[in-house]
């Protein structure tokens, strides 16, 4: 009887052991074949506009990402080592530890005694990492140089190019040719799927958004409504696949997230999966 006992419970052990095996070969299976959630938001360098500029509230920001678990998120309006910000933080990679991500920031330009531009996080290791800037032709000093990051990552839906850009916020003529740097830059990458998310300070409906067409698909008419945040009324912020990309990728949702606290911008989400 003991013997039989000692068996039987020997039996359990090895059954026991067994099944998280099998359950943990399940999960990576499901998650080889299954969606990827992006993100694109401008964080307002992390300063809550109830509170005004010069308070700051990085862990709102970081608890607004969490929420939506996203793998990739392309950040506008980010600080780094500033006055304003603190000069013993950059916000990138602080978010990054928040969230438990990969990070890389692209400085576009000196502001408040340290550097102020956009960010990437990444769920998966990031194998390159570049920055580049969008000049203005204007000699007006209110038009912005902005900046972008790119990541080339692999993801579980395959080897892709991530992008987080910002535009001009007071000029067309600035806009269109920050559009055509963009594009640029989108050439040197065309051979992989890119996903770019961006603050184009513009509406789906001007004419300059055509000029994204080149590498890029054309956004929406009826794009989710971004800004501003406690009474969205305009689309400024947008997902926009590349043309290789819409071939490999399907799109399951495209919306805002409801935050109104941490910044004048709501989080933009998408979720894809391979067709």
């Amino acid at each position: 009887m003991i013997f039989l006992t000692k068996q039987i419970l020997l039996s359990l052990i090895l059954l026991l052991a067994i099944v998280p095996q099998s359950s943990a070969q399940t999960q990576k299976a499901n998650s080889d074949i299954g969606t990827l959630k992006v993100m694109s938001y401008n964080i307002r360098i992390a300063s809550p506009p109830s509170k005004g500029w010069g308070y700051t509230d990085l862990a709102a920001t970081a608890q607004a990402i969490q929420k939506e678990k996203p793998d990739l998120v392309a950040l506008q309006e980010v600080d780094a080592f500033t006055d304003r910000s603190g000069k013993d933080i950059n916000q990138a990679k602080k978010l990054a530890e928040l969230t438990g991500m990969y990070y890389h920031f692209a400085k576009a330009v000196d502001r408040s005694n340290g550097d102020y531009g956009v960010g990437i996080l990444s769920r998966f290791p990031i194998e390159k990492s570049e920055s580049f800037r969008l000049h203005v032709r204007s000699t007006n000093p209110e038009n912005e140089i902005r900046a972008v990051a790119l990541i080339t990552v692999k993801t579980n839906l395959g080897k892709m190019v991530f992008v987080s850009a910002h535009l001009d916020h007071l000029s067309d003529d600035e806009r269109s040719y920050q559009i055509t740097q963009l594009n640029k830059i989108l050439l040197k990458y065309n051979r992989l799927p890119i996903i770019l998310g961006a603050d184009l300070n513009t509406t789906p409906d001007n004419a300059i958004i055509k000029n994204l067409g080149k590498y890029l698909e054309i956004p929406c008419l009826q794009c989710p409504l971004t800004f501003p945040a406690d009474s969205p009324g305009k689309t400024l912020d947008y997902i926009l696949l590349s043309h290789k990309a819409q071939k490999k990728y399907d799109k399951l949702s495209y919306k805002t997230v409801s935050e109104t606290y941490a910044s004048d911008h709501l989080p933009l989400v998408m979720v894809i999966k391979k067709k």
